[in-house]
């Protein structure tokens, strides 16, 4: 089994490539993507434990600090309660006159002692009213009213701190009755302590409360005893709180207005000339507002809502002071709580990118490790076979005895398709150098999916300068794209154009320092696998090439590969109609059995449509003229301009034996003229010319007028030396013209070619008249 032979178990050796590299490539991938994965959920469940475990912390914070507020408030009202009721039980034993200088008394201790109350007083039913309040610099002013039947008294008078009086006011025109004031109102309502709601003062214009209690003296008479408290303080304690970074609390009644809260300016507003305390809704205070509107609807209680996409931490409180129907609210932002938190996720997912990055690297060293050891593996697997391969076709051109004889063609044909085999190239040649160095000579060729191997083609140094001067350095000539290749772009124009090959390698053969030939492989492969192996049929042929000796044309014009060449003049007329399944008996006039045929094609379109320097006519027209020109004056009966080419053809009567040669003195005309107007009209030559003597086919068809039409081989092989011409403006004839012209035009042997139906012919290039 040789060692391309390869049976792949379990799949193509494509599939199980393709296997192989997802194993090498998934398995680190996906190992990075579970480390990616497991941090990210790592770093997910540290993040939420953590910050349910803060939330838990900061509700238990809160609570305490809500705790700590209710106790504030009720520590804040139990001395002035106390205080109102201490006032009540001593007012109640004494008569009028010695209750007023006892309650004056008490209410002026009470007021240096307990610095939240502005105010003591009392009215009864008559209208009578005492006030102590705290005055300036630490004294009071007592107020005293006393209505009397059409002797109201109305008096103001002022003590220092000492007790001393230091003024005195009368006011006939005040008209204040205690009767009329909430106190004194929902005092008369109940047994226990009244507390009014919240209010400013009128004198002091700050926010305060009343508490008012019933009161029955000795003498039998009802009173009110009143106490008022102011509320300044407890804003002043809210805005001490620190809670959190931006969180505050504040406190509300029943209606929604403020009765305290961190910023006290702001709970004062003018409304129809007078000050009143502002709701909490009417302070533009985003965060409050949502606050105060989710506990209206769902109560007092813990909750977190969201502001304008911030999570923001709520409670609402009912405030445990006594009767008062208050409420504690307090927010703040969630942020404050666990910032940190999410901090500390993002420094430890910064942290895992670093994790990440050399998990990655890792993964990558193992990957570019396993497909190099894959890649080292299957380069070795397949040098091995290539080795293999290489050792068999050693074997065979072992066999080959004669390999250095050069009267021996066979020797080559094995060479060419060895070579052709182990590069996998398209077509392999070996040429030889002759003459010094001036042409180069085909010993043979071979072509991919060709039934025949070809030999005998020459190209020479004039029309290939640059690439003869590249060979004759030795060095190797490796081209991807030949055309645009200096050294390689004349051979590709000649030799490989035709055969659409793009690149080429070209060894050069060598003795010592001298170059003898060379081998080209056009579009090879697997040349690298190959290169040794190359490089060594190279210096074999240099053995075959290097005697000194030439053999002469006639010889090489014999040592047709894989082909017995077609005795010159012999080409059977009617071998021609029998592989076109015709017969020449039963078509009577329409088969021409000798006509000599000319097509000249035209490379460059765009040229023909090119205007002369004076810009009167195109390229096309003066083409066309010359050609009716050269046509009457050689008498050539049929020519035809179709498209850009043209068919002429003479030597429809069997007694025009000249044909031919009219033929061919009218190709070199048209060539001599056609490069002189391509050269007027300054444009590259682009036309090349074919021609060839045989059976062709032709009758007049359609109606009126009936137009004459050529075809059959003879237009075929002429239209097949046209195209594979060597070079603009070379006429490329078939062996068949060339055994009729030979006595009386310069030819040189071009090479071997196949033509359908005919085989392999050797052609030739006509340069002129002898």
């Amino acid at each position: 089994m040789s060692a391309d032979q390869v049976v792949a178990l379990g799949g193509t050796s494509v599939e199980l490539r393709r296997r192989q590299v997802w194993l090498r490539v998934g398995i680190p991938v996906g190992g990075v993507a579970l480390v990616i994965i497991s941090i990210l959920a790592i770093t997910l469940y540290s993040e939420r434990a953590n910050r349910n475990g803060v939330m838990g912390l900061s509700d238990d914070l809160l609570s305490g600090l809500q705790a700590r507020i209710s106790l504030e408030v009720s520590a804040y009202f139990t001395p002035a309660t106390r205080a109102a009721l201490l006032a009540r039980d001593m007012v109640a034993r004494q008569s009028d006159a010695d209750s007023r200088a006892a309650l004056e008394a008490f209410a002026t201790s009470a007021l240096r002692q307990t610095p939240q109350i502005d105010a003591f007083y009392s009215g009864d039913a008559d209208g009578n009213f005492l006030m102590v309040q705290r005055g300036d610099a630490g004294g009071t002013n007592t107020k005293l009213i006393v209505n009397a039947p059409g002797q109201r008294f109305v008096e103001t008078v002022h003590h220092d701190l000492d007790g001393r009086v230091t003024g005195r006011e009368v006011a006939p025109d005040d008209q204040f009755d205690p009767r009329t004031r909430e106190w004194y109102q929902g005092a008369l309502k109940t047994d226990d302590l009244f507390w009014s709601g919240v209010y400013v003062f009128f004198s002091r214009r700050i926010p305060g409360t009343t508490a008012a209690v019933r009161v029955r003296s000795a003498d039998g008479l009802e009173r009110v005893f009143g106490v008022d408290i102011t509320l300044q303080a407890l804003s002043e304690f809210l805005a001490s709180l620190k809670i959190g970074s931006g969180g505050r609390a504040v406190i509300i009644d029943n209606s929604g207005h403020l009765v305290a809260a961190p910023d006290a300016a702001r709970i004062l507003h003018e409304q129809n000339g007078q000050l009143a305390t502002v709701r909490l809704d009417q302070l533009g205070d985003r965060i409050l507002t949502a606050a105060y509107d989710r506990f209206r609807v769902e109560g007092y209680g813990h909750r977190v809502i969201k502001v304008d996409g911030v999570s923001i931490v709520t409670i609402a409180s009912r405030l445990r002071a006594r009767s008062l129907d208050w409420s504690l609210l307090m927010v703040v932002p969630e942020a404050d709580f666990t910032g940190f938190v999410a901090s500390n996720g993002r420094t430890t997912l910064s942290l895992s990118l670093v994790v990440i990055a050399l998990t990655s690297v890792i993964a990558a060293l193992l990957v570019r490790q396993g497909l190099r050891a894959d890649r080292t593996a299957r380069l070795l697997l397949d040098r091995g076979r290539a080795i293999e391969r290489q050792s068999l076709a050693f074997a065979g051109l072992a066999r080959q005895s004669d390999l250095f004889d050069r009267s021996h063609n066979a020797p080559i044909q094995a060479v060419t398709r060895t070579l052709a085999d182990i590069t996998s190239a398209r077509r392999v040649s070996v040429w030889q150098l002759l003459d010094n160095g001036r042409r180069l000579h085909c010993e043979g060729a071979y072509e991919l999916n060709a039934t025949d191997h070809i030999a005998g083609m020459e190209i020479t140094r004039a029309e290939l300068p640059q690439f003869f001067a590249a060979l004759e350095l030795g060095e190797e000539i490796q081209a991807l794209d030949a055309a645009s290749d200096q050294r390689t772009m004349e051979l590709h124009r000649i030799l490989m154009h035709n055969f659409n090959s793009r690149s080429v390698h070209i060894v050069s053969v060598r003795i010592t320092v001298r170059t003898v030939g060379a081998v080209i492989l056009e579009d090879a492969n697997q040349i690298s696998e190959a290169h040794e192996f190359v490089l060594l049929v190279a210096s074999m042929l240099a053995l075959r090439m290097g005697d000194g000796t030439e053999v002469s044309t006639e010889a090489r014009a014999q040592l047709v590969v894989g082909t017995v060449p077609v005795p010159v003049g012999e080409r059977s007329s009617a071998s021609d109609l029998v592989l076109q399944g015709l017969d020449g008996a039963s078509i009577g006039a329409d088969v021409f059995a000798a006509v000599a045929v000319m097509v000249v094609k035209f490379s460059d379109v765009a040229a023909l449509a090119a205007r002369d320097i004076e810009g009167v006519t195109t390229l096309a027209d003066r083409v066309a003229a010359l050609l009716q020109d050269i046509a009457a004056e050689h008498d050539i009966p049929y020519m035809k301009l179709v498209g850009h080419a043209v068919v002429a053809a003479a030597g429809f009567v069997p007694a025009d034996t000249n044909a031919i040669v009219r033929i061919a003195d009218a190709a070199v005309a048209i060539r001599e003229g056609c490069l002189e107007l391509f050269d007027t009209c300054g444009r590259p030559s682009s036309f090349r010319i074919g021609i060839d003597c045989g059976v062709a086919l032709g009758s007049h068809v359609g109606r009126a007028p009936r137009l004459f039409n050529l075809w059959g081989q003879a237009v075929r092989t002429a239209e097949l030396m046209a195209d594979s011409s060597p070079g603009p403006g070379a006429i490329q004839v078939s062996e068949a013209v060339y055994a009729r012209l030979r006595q009386n035009f310069l030819f040189r042997l071009r090479g071997n070619f196949y033509l359908p139906h005919v085989g392999s012919e050797q052609t030739f290039v006509l340069g002129g008249r002898q």
